[in-house]
């Protein structure tokens, strides 16, 4: 963009900065700051990459706009310069301590780095590690910012300090969007005149309507939600609690630190589509802040038990999704909707990695008695089976086990003997007197097995007796 004397009044006018003596004085110096940026803006140009790499994290985007030198960018982004100038401005969300370099083609590298600017002129920050930072309670950015090809003439002071005399001036961030408002100030070390005011955004002068820029930073980071599981109930829940629980799980994840979940959404349906017919959307649910039947969870906010909410099916596919939020001041940042994605499910993997499959039916109901009711060590024990079974045909009523669908496996005390293992009903001889324990696995034809372990009081052996004639 071209500059222009009557530009430069207009805007040193508005401020009410200058008097009209001195406007001889500004012009001088502007023509000579402006052959002086010339030469050396062309030199810096070509030695950018080794001046001004800020890193590959800036959280600063967007243009400043000066009536006097022009745009500045605060972000390779801007003008796609990231392959070969990798520049950026970045504020630590922790300290709230700026960074690194924005440009200006026509002034060249303006500076956040004390490394390379020296110390400013005056307070804030005139000594220490910072040049400029940001305070997220008042929103207000405090401390200098430098021209590089200015040397000392090149200092951007950010805010007005309370001593200043002239307008009142300051650069703010709304932290609610991230967007820069308000001025900078550059004036040169002699006579307090110089290059003049930056503005961080168009509405600071009306003029979005033909100009629409700001300088915007990304002060928090969405949240995700990661590691989403179907967590199936293993075999051994499932044959204790029921073979249609599902836990929806996932793990919170936030890059700002101390940010926790403050609410979730869960969708749940029977097909891929999670935006008509869903069979559940809870909508945003605050855990247990928020006592609403769909949104109830009993074992964490990160966990889900759809089995609470519909009643699943047998042997059926169901696709799940959540979203989280932060617990970001009282803007609460949400996660992108995230799709259940998983190769494998449990216990009972159903090969597609964006569903979860129910078991086929209800696992084997285990039983069994055995007698004498209060043997012996030594003494010969009989046990019986009095199990139950399911199938697909009948998921939810059992039948009682027969050989060719049920299987066993009894485990029995080192000391103890048994006749066979993998009958229905084993004799068992104990070794040792005391409590004893006795498990039996029982299997069906799909696989599903359950356990039961029971325990016996074995008595000392019995006494051996001898038969005598009576006298």
């Amino acid at each position: 963009m071209k500059l222009s004397i009557t530009k430069i009044i207009k805007i040193l006018s508005m401020k009410h900065f200058f008097k009209p003596k001195t406007w001889l004085i500004v012009l001088l110096m502007y023509a000579a700051a402006i052959a002086l940026s010339i030469l050396i803006v062309s030199r810096q140009k070509s030695e950018g990459p080794k001046i001004a790499q800020a890193g590959t994290e800036h959280n600063v985007f967007g243009y400043a706009w000066s009536e006097n030198f022009g745009w500045v960018s605060f972000n390779c982004t801007n003008d796609g310069s990231c392959a070969t100038v990798n520049y950026g401005v970045n504020i630590d969300l922790g300290t709230g301590n700026f960074s690194g370099y924005a440009w200006s083609s026509n002034l060249g590298w303006i500076s956040f780095n004390r490394s390379d600017t020296g110390d400013p002129p005056d307070q804030p920050h005139k000594t220490g590690a910072i040049l400029a930072d940001y305070n997220s309670g008042s929103g207000e950015v405090n401390g200098w910012a430098k021209i590089l090809s200015l040397g000392d003439d090149g200092w951007i002071k950010l805010r007005k300090f309370s001593a200043d005399i002239g307008a009142n001036y300051g650069v703010s961030i709304d932290q609610a969007t991230g967007d820069f408002s308000g001025w900078a100030w550059n004036a040169t070390s002699t006579a307090g005149i110089g290059l003049g005011w930056l503005s961080f955004n168009c509405l600071n002068d009306s003029s979005c309507a033909s100009s629409n820029y700001k300088v915007n930073a990304v002060l928090e980071q969405a949240p995700e939600a990661r590691n989403l599981t179907a967590f199936h109930w293993s075999y051994a829940q499932a044959s204790q609690l029921g073979a249609l629980k599902a836990n929806l799980r996932w793990q919170f994840y936030d890059v700002n630190a101390g940010d926790t979940e403050s609410a979730y959404q869960i969708i749940v349906d029977d097909d891929p589509n999670p935006n008509s017919n869903t069979l559940i959307d809870t909508g945003k649910c605050l855990g247990y802040q928020n006592p609403v039947a769909s949104c109830l969870i009993d074992i964490g906010v990160d966990s889900y038990p759809v089995h609470n909410q519909i009643s699943l099916g047998y042997n059926q596919k169901y696709y799940w999704w959540v979203k989280v939020w932060d617990s970001y001041s009282s803007y609460y940042l949400p996660s992108d909707r995230t799709q259940y994605d998983s190769p494998s499910d449990t216990d009972n993997d159903d090969g597609d990695p964006l569903t979860f499959t129910t078991y086929k039916h209800e696992f084997p109901d285990v039983d069994f008695t055995w007698f004498p009711v209060e043997p012996s060590r030594g003494e010969k024990v009989q046990f019986t089976d009095a199990s139950k079974y399911y199938t697909s045909a009948a998921p939810a009523t059992p039948a009682n086990c027969i050989s060719s669908d049920c299987f066993y496996l009894w485990t029995v005390p080192g000391d103890a003997t048994i006749d066979d293992a993998t009958s229905a009903n084993p004799i068992i001889i104990f070794g040792s007197s005391g409590q004893m324990s006795v498990t039996l696995k029982v299997t069906d034809n799909d696989g599903y097995y359950t356990s039961l372990t029971k325990t016996l009081n074995l008595k000392q052996k019995l006494p051996s007796w001898t038969e005598v004639k009576p006298e």
